[in-house]
């Protein structure tokens, strides 16, 4: 599936691989004694009828388990909020900067 992104009036369409590419450029440096971001209670995942966040997270660091709730990484997360943001109605997902020293560093290519 490609994203269609408009910009400056003219639509783009985003490759899926070109942004796969993009974001293997990235390091991250991670903080193994803190996950910046966490699930408050899977049990909520479970009345989650859509689990947006499987779907909108760039970096596809949501995946389902085989009980239908939602299995979270960490580190490869991009840091975006997007997941936050998509978690709106149940407000299950506590997302704090990762400490000094660590999480993403882009590199851009």
């Amino acid at each position: 599936m490609s994203l269609i992104v408009e910009r400056e009036g003219r639509a783009r369409i985003l490759d899926p691989a070109a942004i796969e590419r993009k974001l293997a450029l990235n390091t991250f440096n991670v903080d193994p004694s803190r996950a910046h971001i966490r699930i408050i209670d899977h049990d909520i995942c479970l009345q989650c009828e859509k689990q947006q966040c499987i779907n909108s997270c760039p970096a596809n660091c949501y995946t389902p388990a085989d009980d239908g709730t939602v299995i979270f990484s960490y580190e490869g997360c991009v840091e975006c909020g997007t997941c936050r943001i998509v978690c709106h109605v149940y407000q299950n997902i506590e997302w704090t900067y990762p400490r000094g020293g660590f999480g993403i560093q882009y590199q851009y290519g």
